[in-house]
């Protein structure tokens, strides 16, 4: 049938969803070998109806957005807090929609599953929603598309906290992060500020300074921008760019220092406190008949191997003398019990 054989089939799991993805996944990559057999092989008779595969299709892509969230957090990679909201969004979506489904079963199953989603998502901290905003291919135009996806124009007051809830945020961070008028050099390993105006008199600095109360009123914070808004006025990057946003926020640290201070701490919050491997199985931790995928020949097989790789390691190491005074020292011990023994005996 012209298909990839190196692909494979994957066993299903029933204590593990993900792994009845996978198997479904690759189940209908196969549907036309499947059907094939059917045809030529009087003896499979376990293919899957018409009905059976649009079923399995139906599940498919229900699945596939659940498998995304568990690949984008997974705990090995420790993922930047700006990919959860996008991810959480599709699941809630897919759930909403799935709700009004045709199909009786995906039905009801969609209704089960959201009444315990929105618990979760009532309680989910608004900074998760802030860290996708700070990222250069969403930005506050995709929390609103969000909320306007999910409930329409009556979104808008979940977007506005948002965007009210950034704010503040950042005008936190501008009111304690320090700004001075100098600049700083260094002279024999000793940091020396110098002033721009350290050389004029007193009178000259009285009008300076009258200056700089000046254009701050001629441009006060009504007119000017903050870095925030500069940053959010700006041109969204292509959303299919691959950026590394930490590197992104590291490179414009000197265009907007206060919001890149914010950004380095609003996305270094952790996704998940748990690994995902613990989050989306519902298996105890413990090797059973679900669990174990390995072959007894195949476990027998690996034990060995690593006996023999740490065995030869350790060997290697030994010296051969020692090796045979060991030897030695266990024939002599040897021979001297079978003597107690024998004068036990007598």
């Amino acid at each position: 049938m012209s298909l990839d054989g190196k692909r494979g089939l994957r066993q299903d799991v029933p204590s593990r969803w993900n792994s009845t993805f996978l198997m479904i996944e690759n189940a209908l990559y196969y549907r036309r070998a499947f059907c094939h057999l059917e045809l030529t092989d009087s003896n499979y008779k376990n293919c899957p109806t018409v009905d059976e595969w649009s079923k399995v299709e139906k599940i498919d892509k229900f699945l596939a957005v659940f498998y995304d969230a568990i690949c984008a957090f997974s705990g090995t990679k420790y993922p930047a807090a700006n990919l959860y909201f996008p991810l959480v969004f599709m699941i809630y979506l897919t759930l909403r929609q799935q709700t009004e489904n045709e199909d009786e079963y995906m039905r009801r199953m969609a209704v089960q599953m959201l009444a315990k989603f929105e618990k979760y998502w009532l309680d989910f901290n608004v900074l998760l929603a802030i860290a996708v905003s700070l990222d250069p291919r969403y930005k506050l135009q995709f929390v609103d598309f969000c909320y306007k996806k999910l409930y329409g124009y009556n979104g808008s007051p979940a977007y506005l906290n948002v965007r009210e809830k950034l704010f503040s945020l950042f005008l936190e961070y501008a009111s304690n992060v320090p700004t001075t008028s100098t600049t700083t050099g260094k002279r024999g390993g000793k940091v020396v500020h110098v002033s721009p105006i350290q050389s004029f008199s007193k009178e000259t600095k009285a009008v300076m300074q009258e200056f700089d109360s000046f254009e701050l009123d001629e441009e006060s914070t009504h007119s000017q921008k903050s870095q925030l808004e500069l940053y959010l006025d700006e041109p969204r990057v292509d959303r299919s760019a691959n950026i590394d946003i930490l590197a992104f926020w590291k490179a414009n640290q000197f265009r907007f220092p206060k919001l890149a201070s914010m950004a380095r701490d609003v996305l270094s919050v952790p996704i998940s406190t748990v690994a995902s491997e613990s989050t989306f199985s519902v298996g105890r931790r413990v090797i059973d008949q679900f669990r174990s995928s390995l072959r007894p020949d195949t476990v027998e097989a690996l034990v060995c191997t690593r006996d023999w790789l740490y065995g030869e390691k350790e060997l290697a190491q030994m010296k051969l003398d020692e090796l045979m005074d060991d030897v030695m020292n266990l024939d002599i011990n040897k021979e001297s019990m079978d003597d107690n023994r024998g004068h036990s005996q007598d």
